[in-house]
C-alpha cells in the first residue's frame, strides 16, 4: 500500500500514533482500549488499567522495517513474526506488512484465528495517513 507521506513520518504514524488509528474491533478489550508501542513492546491497555501484550519488538530501523515478535493466545513463547517495511517514495511511502512463521497444526491454525485481521488493520493505517479508502 502507499500512503502520502514521507517514510519518518509514514513510520512514525505506524508507531507513534498506533493509538490514533488501530481499530477497536481488533483490540481484546474493545471501546476505550490503547494500543501502544513501550519499552520493546506494543500491548494494549484499558480504561481500567487491564493490559494485555500483543507483540515485542525483535528488530527496528527507524524509518526503515519495523519486526515484531507477535504473541499468540496471550503467550509469548507461541509467537510469529510480523514484518512491516517502509520504502521511500516519491512525495509518498510503500507500506508493507508480512505475518509469517506459525506453528505447524491445530496449533498454528489456533493463530491464524486469533491473529488480526490485517486487511482491516492496515487499511485504518492508510486512512490515518491520508490515503484512499
Amino acid at each position: 500500500m502507499t500512503v502520502p507521506r514521507t517514510l519518518d513520518e509514514s513510520f512514525a504514524g505506524f508507531t507513534d500514533g498506533i493509538h490514533l488509528w488501530w481499530p477497536v474491533d481488533q483490540t481484546r478489550f474493545g471501546d476505550g482500549t490503547h494500543p501502544e508501542f513501550t519499552n520493546g513492546e506494543l500491548y494494549e491497555e484499558d480504561a481500567a488499567g487491564n493490559s494485555a501484550s500483543w507483540a515485542t519488538v525483535a528488530g527496528e530501523t527507524s524509518g526503515g522495517e519495523l519486526e515484531l515478535r507477535w504473541h499468540h493466545l496471550g503467550n509469548p513463547n507461541l509467537s510469529s513474526r510480523v514484518v512491516v517495511s517502509f520504502t521511500a517514495g516519491r512525495g509518498s511511502t510503500q507500506v508493507s506488512l508480512v505475518h509469517a512463521g506459525w506453528t505447524d497444526g491445530e496449533l498454528g491454525q489456533e493463530q491464524r484465528t486469533a491473529a488480526p485481521n490485517w486487511a482491516a488493520v492496515m487499511a485504518s493505517y492508510r486512512r490515518f495517513m491520508g490515503g484512499a479508502s
